[in-house]
């Protein structure tokens, strides 16, 4: 088990956020791409293109810092305002949904390295910080804040309860549990690619997933 900065967004999920200041006004569209397993309103869909979407505005990129009551600390970005959007290629059919408001957010923890698609989930609305889709691992270690436009690729994670080993089972729970909801019925994004250890076991909270995906920052129109 790798311990190369143990707990990317683990303290995300355990403790409250401080974030200050923002970017001048300037819409803001974040977008994953990735090929793997979804489920739309029922409906299962096994390794098709799919593409995450974030629309807000670089004003409502805020700065965070947060120590977690385990100790861990991180800090980078985060924007909770905006509409987010999933499309779906099955074939020759183009499936397009959009979230309903205040499940999705996008953050980037700079200091233990990773970024992408979060989610608050269930009545109290915790932090699933690995899921729909994060990203670790090189080159999205270089992502230097969420208002710089570019690419970047990674690992990809749709892990409920990451790091795995939060869940004191070295998996990652069952995304089918945790539906995010559409207008067109509810979500699902499962992580069928990882790699397991002997004991069955996900070998390391970084490179376990098997998986890659993109992920964009567009600045502007």
């Amino acid at each position: 088990m790798s311990t190369r900065r143990k707990g990317f967004f683990a303290v995300i999920a355990a403790a409250g956020w401080f974030a200050t200041g923002s970017a001048a006004a300037a819409p803001v569209t974040y977008t994953g791409f990735m090929v793997t397993d979804v489920s739309l309103n029922g409906q299962h869909f096994h390794n098709v293109p799919v593409t995450l979407k974030f629309a807000g505005d670089t004003a409502n990129v805020q700065a965070f810092s947060v120590t977690a009551s385990n100790g861990k600390s991180g800090s980078g970005w985060q924007i909770t305002q905006g509409t987010a959007t999933v499309q779906i290629i099955n074939g020759v059919q183009v499936i397009q949904a959009t979230f309903l408001p205040g499940q999705i957010l996008v953050a980037l923890d700079s200091a233990n390295g990773g970024a992408g698609f979060s989610s608050r989930l269930c009545v109290d609305h915790h932090v699933a910080p690995g899921y729909p889709l994060a990203m670790t691992g090189s080159p999205i270690d270089g992502l230097p804040d969420l208002v710089t436009t570019g690419r970047w690729s990674g690992h990809a994670w749709s892990c409920i309860g990451y790091p795995p080993d939060a869940l004191k089972t070295g998996r990652c729970g069952n995304s089918a549990s945790y539906p995010l909801h559409t207008n067109h019925g509810p979500f699902v994004m499962f992580m069928p690619y990882f790699g397991t250890d002997a004991a069955g076991t996900i070998v390391d909270d970084f490179d376990g997933a098997l998986n890659d995906a993109t992920f964009s920052v567009l600045v502007g129109p």
